[in-house]
This record gives C-alpha cells, sequence and structure tokens, in this order.
C-alpha cells in the first residue's frame, strides 16, 4: 500500500497547477514520455543518405529561386546538426559520389542489399533516406475583414485583397539497419505557413517549416514529452 501512495504522490509533485473537476475528482497536467520510434542506445551511428526530391521528379513548375535550391543538401545539413547537437548519435558523413538505386519510394524501401553494402562501406548503424517536397504557393485571395465605421460608431464587414505565398513542407523519413539493410521504419512530416507577400523569402518558409517539424523529427530518435490531462478521484 505504501508503494502505490508514493507513487501517486510523486505525480503530484511534477504535476501542473491543478483545479477540481466535478464529480470529487482533481484533473492534474501530467508530462508524459513519448517513446521514439526507433529503439537506439543513443550512441549509434548514423549516416543521411541522398533524399529525392518530389519536384525533380515531376514537370512542377517552380520559381527560380526554389528550382536553384538544393533541397536534399539543405535537408540532411538540417536534419544531422539537429541529430548531432540534440542526440548522443555520432552523425557520420555521407560519401558525395552515393546514388540512390531507385527514384520511387516503395523501390527505395526495399533495396536490402544497397542499404546494406552502403552501411558496410560508411560503417553507419543507422542509415536514412527518403524524399523530400518544398512548395511555394500564392495563396492571394479576397477575405472578409470586421471595421467600425466612423460615421455612425457602428461594426461592418467588407472583402480586401490580400496578398501571401504559402509554404509548403513534407518529407517521408526512411530508416535502414546499416549492417542488414533491412527497413526500420516509415515516417512522413508535414508542416504549413502563411506570411504576407511582402515578408515571402522562400529560404525563411523553408527553414521555418523545418523548425516547425524539429521535435517531431528528432522524436524518431530520442524520447519526448507530451502534456496529457489526467484526473484523480478523492
Amino acid at each position: 500500500m505504501k508503494r502505490p501512495a508514493a507513487i501517486l504522490a510523486a505525480l503530484f509533485l511534477l504535476a501542473a497547477p491543478v483545479r477540481p473537476a466535478l464529480g470529487g475528482s482533481t484533473e492534474v497536467k501530467l508530462k508524459l514520455p513519448l517513446r521514439p520510434k526507433l529503439a537506439v542506445s543513443g550512441r549509434e551511428r548514423i549516416s543521411l543518405a541522398p533524399f529525392l526530391v518530389a519536384s525533380k521528379l515531376s514537370e512542377r513548375k517552380e520559381s527560380a529561386q526554389v528550382k536553384d535550391l538544393d533541397l536534399d543538401m539543405e535537408f540532411r545539413r538540417y536534419l544531422g546538426k539537429q541529430i548531432g547537437r540534440r542526440t548522443k548519435m555520432n552523425v557520420v558523413t555521407m560519401p558525395a559520389d552515393v546514388k540512390l538505386p531507385s527514384t520511387e519510394l516503395k523501390a527505395l524501401g526495399e533495396a536490402t542489399e544497397f542499404w546494406r553494402e552502403l552501411g558496410s562501406r560508411v560503417g553507419a548503424d543507422v542509415l536514412l533516406s527518403g524524399i523530400v517536397d518544398f512548395r511555394v504557393e500564392d495563396k492571394s485571395g479576397y477575405k472578409t475583414e470586421e471595421y467600425t465605421s466612423r460615421l455612425d460608431g457602428r461594426t461592418y464587414y467588407r472583402q480586401v485583397f490580400v496578398e501571401s505565398t504559402g509554404f509548403s513542407f513534407e518529407v517521408t523519413v526512411l530508416a535502414f539497419d546499416g549492417r542488414t539493410g533491412a527497413k526500420l521504419f516509415q515516417e512522413t512530416f508535414k508542416d504549413q505557413k502563411e506570411k504576407s507577400r511582402r515578408a515571402a523569402d522562400e529560404m525563411v518558409g523553408l527553414f521555418e517549416n523545418l523548425f516547425s517539424l524539429e521535435s517531431q523529427m528528432l522524436g524518431l530518435f530520442v524520447v519526448r514529452e507530451r502534456e496529457a490531462n489526467r484526473y484523480v478521484f478523492n
């Protein structure tokens, strides 16, 4: 009986401020650990292989700045830095001459022999690859806004034309065992942002997308915390 009571007491100490709820119970906010997608010791050697770029696999038209952007390189550089800073994993440099065996995501995930040989070549326990996509779209249009008339002080609604740009980023990450070449998991992350046209910058938009997804992507390898409401009955 003493042990459950001690555990309950510890939960109250870790919990955020509480507030009473109906029915003789108390609502508490707890920070619960989220297990990583990949079970690692934290000391593994990880290497980022090239990622497919969705726009290069289609005939989609891009702006000049986005067309000149090396999305694969920018994404790998960003993710590699975050893994190196915020985990204990050792990021191994991927040779520049590595070429993916397929331009199809399904076939990429099934290329066991390729990933086994690449893992042996670079000395990595875990290999990452996948496909990335970044879109810049015109979101301009008429929107309803509220305003107060100076003549009679009443509130009215009017249609105004607003210039804005949308930034959409999506990445599907594939992880492979560097020793066997087997696929460990496949996970997709998405983020969208919208900014006024005057403030629109493709590179800024891309890194704002990446920053929003950073915690989720690192959650593949490290324990994260999630707030959740729980009720303790009196």
